[in-house]
């Protein structure tokens, strides 16, 4: 009978406390005799970045039908959206599925009891301490969690006859600067110091106890102070704050529970955690068991062994001596059961495939190790039968929005990673793109010395191989002419290398655009033309989108005037003669444009637009800007540009969700933010009245 698995869906799972849930999980699934796969980003946990989020894609490995159940850690991620897509899987599939840390339709949710854990707190402070005069400091007055932990404090105020005052609870933020600014009011004597200070959570009590230090206000004994949720980095603060550990290991064992319908349970850890900052003191066991972790979170020979890893990738010259130099490091990464790394068989080409896969078992014996080949996501380790439960962390393996594949480590023994497997992945990522980059820096040069078929700026042909290739192409074809028309006192205001920079960028761009039926050229120094075979429609809207989101946001008009004409046939002497009549027209508009009044400071305003759509100034601060009402506002801006000053707003943020929509795997409600819009709904529907096709539509016919 082959062993049950269930899966993990989480965000840096390096943070010490999705670490704690995660060692609950695992030594709950082990001891129950069921394998863990866990699934997690590297660095995207409370940022929102749109390079960092392209490792995302991580979670696109998951696959329903391999699981006996899921487990969600919600509280992972600021951004649920990026769970989507997994959400939808789950549903779909049916399999049993646990979030633990938010409420989620559907689903079964474990969270933690904070609001008893805090009526422990306080209860300690007026039973053993005998204090009546005590303050709350907690997070947002409308947060749920900031609700839950003032209510515990509170019933245990009330069971003991003292009644708190609306003057006594402080709301914060739960970070480090709450804590800091009710210090200020204590030292400014805005308020009186109480007998102590109740902080829900760590951050916000290491504020404010660094600030009082600072003023030479003595704790404990002017005033008592307490944490929690443990989260660790006592030792940079002084005093060692007392704090109480949240059951995160809890809460993963009851997820694991509630999955497998079991009843494993596990002795409960100590979870007051006596400090400084409260007349208790510090257990001198449980400080030293916290130093020996940070010294080793911190000890230099992994530090210097990470950087000579690092000088080492670089130097490799193929693949076969990057997984060489992996093996040979991976004893920064031990103790673990067994390494994998899974690179997508294009990880060196110019888009990332996902369907096949080569995977190496890295090893630290230095043997040349045949590469499995696998199709899907998934490796044999995953599904082979080992002779024990085993977890396995599955992570990216990217380099900004280049994705190369991923990573499997395997634990025997409940174990979580830490920042060492961050740190390891980030430069083997690195390495990959240094690698890539030589292969093709060696290939252009190779094919420049026995080839004069190439345009060497852009890579594309030139006109003579271009013609040969016409004459040979049946009839069924169109042709695309792009030109860029620099203006002539665009080299005082920008620079003289500006031409080459935004020919080369131009003609990237039309490289990503074109497929396998679209033959680029370089016809002259400004003029690229492009020969295709297939939908004619598709490729316009794609290039037009695509110029777009990575020229005309970045170059305004004074820099370069960028024409676009379409030919049916064959004749590259009536494309010439329609790109000309373009350029001249566009050149002419540009002329009248420049003649209206303010037009640098309507052009930079449209620039800012274009640039960043989502934090497009409103029409007031418009306005404002040029100094004129609104409606003189709109007035010239129409003039100048031939479009309202809205619908400029509208279509730049329809555009640039266009060009999210074709070039990455994201969702509806993610592109929908990232463009300005906090309602999905009201984005579909401006999408569909500017493009005539809903967002997936959309997607689905040009991308």
């Amino acid at each position: 009978m082959s062993r049950k698995r269930i899966a993990v869906i989480t965000a840096r799972a390096d943070d010490g406390e999705q670490g704690e849930i995660l060692l609950g999980i695992t030594e709950a699934a082990m001891s129950l005799g069921v394998d863990t796969a866990v699934f997690s980003n590297i660095y995207n946990h409370w940022i929102t970045d749109e390079i960092l989020n392209y490792e995302n894609i991580i979670y696109d490995l998951f696959t329903p039908e391999v699981f006996d159940g899921v487990i969600i850690t919600a509280e992972a991620f600021r951004d649920f959206s990026v769970q989507d897509g997994v959400v939808e899987k789950i549903r779909k599939s049916g399999i049993t599925a646990v979030v633990i840390g938010r409420e989620l339709a559907g689903f079964t949710t474990v969270n933690s009891n904070d609001g008893a854990d805090m009526e422990q707190i306080a209860e300690h402070l007026i039973s053993v301490h005998h204090f009546t005069d005590i303050d709350i400091l907690t997070g947002g007055e409308n947060d749920p969690s900031s609700r839950q932990r003032l209510g515990g404090c509170i019933r245990a105020f009330e069971r003991n006859g003292i009644k708190i005052e609306k003057n006594k609870i402080h709301y914060g933020n739960h970070w480090t600067d709450s804590g800091e600014a009710l210090a200020q009011r204590y030292i400014k004597k805005e308020i009186p110091l109480p007998e102590a200070v109740i902080c829900t959570n760590d951050y916000m009590a290491y504020g404010l106890c660094d600030a009082l230090v600072k003023k030479d206000i003595k704790i404990p004994e002017t005033l008592s102070v307490t944490g929690y949720d443990y989260i660790g980095g006592r030792i940079f603060h002084y005093p060692f704050i007392t704090t109480y550990k949240r059951g995160r290991r809890e809460m993963g064992i009851e997820a694991v529970n509630i999955i497998l319908q079991a009843e494993y349970a596990a002795e409960e850890g100590v979870r007051f955690i006596g400090g400084d900052t409260c007349s208790c003191g510090t257990d001198s066991s449980q400080l030293a068991a916290e130093i020996t972790g940070e010294r080793i979170n911190q000890h230099r020979i992994i530090g210097e062994s990470t950087a000579q890893f690092a000088s080492r990738l670089t130097l490799c010259r193929t693949l076969a001596e990057y997984i060489s130099v992996l093996g040979e490091f991976s004893f920064l990464l031990k103790p673990f059961g067994e390494l994998r790394v899974c690179l997508d068989t294009e990880w060196n080409g110019a888009e990332y495939g996902g369907k096949e896969f080569l995977c190496c078992k890295i090893s630290d014996d230095c043997e040349s190790l045949t590469p499995e080949r696998i199709s899907g996501v998934l490796p044999s380790i995953l599904t082979k039968k080992n002779e024990k439960p085993m977890v396995f962390y599955f992570s990216p393996l990217v380099f900004q929005t280049r994705l190369f594949g991923y990573t499997v480590i395997a634990y025997d023994r409940p174990s979580v990673y830490d920042f060492r497997l961050r740190d390891w992945q980030k430069n083997a990522g690195n390495a990959l793109e240094f690698l890539r980059m030589k292969n093709d820096i060696h290939y252009l040069s190779e094919c420049q010395r026995v080839s004069s078929l190439y345009d060497s700026l852009t890579g594309f042909y030139n006109l003579g191989k271009f013609r040969n290739i016409l004459e040979e192409t049946e009839k069924n074809c169109f042709l695309c002419a792009v030109k860029m028309n620099f203006i002539k006192d665009g080299e005082y205001l920008y620079g003289e290398n500006y031409r080459s920079d935004i020919v080369s960028l131009a003609a990237k761009t039309i490289k990503q655009v074109c497929s396998e039926y679209e033959i680029p050229c370089r016809s002259d120094e400004n003029t690229i033309i492009i020969l295709g075979k297939a939908d004619k429609t598709r490729f316009a809207e794609k290039l037009r989108i695509m110029l777009h989101n990575c020229l005309n946001v970045k170059f305004d008009e004074r820099q370069v005037v960028i024409s676009t004409v379409f030919s049916d046939g064959k004749s590259l002497e009536k494309l010439r003669s329609d790109i000309k009549s373009q350029v001249e027209c566009d050149v002419q508009g540009l002329a009248e444009r420049q003649s209206t009044d303010r037009y640098d400071k309507l052009l930079s305003i449209r620039q800012s637009v274009m640039a960043k759509p989502e934090k497009a100034p409103s029409l007031s601060e418009a306005s404002r800007s040029l100094c004129v009402s609104e409606g003189y506002f709109r007035s010239i801006y129409k003039k100048c540009f031939g479009i309202s000053y809205n619908r400029e707003c509208i279509n730049a943020r329809i555009i640039k969700a266009c060009g999210l929509l074709c070039t990455t795997a994201v969702s509806v409600f993610a592109i929908a933010q990232a463009c300005g819009y906090a309602d999905e709904k009201f984005f579909a529907r401006q999408f569909k009245q500017t493009t005539g096709y809903s967002p997936i539509q959309y997607r689905n016919k040009y991308c």
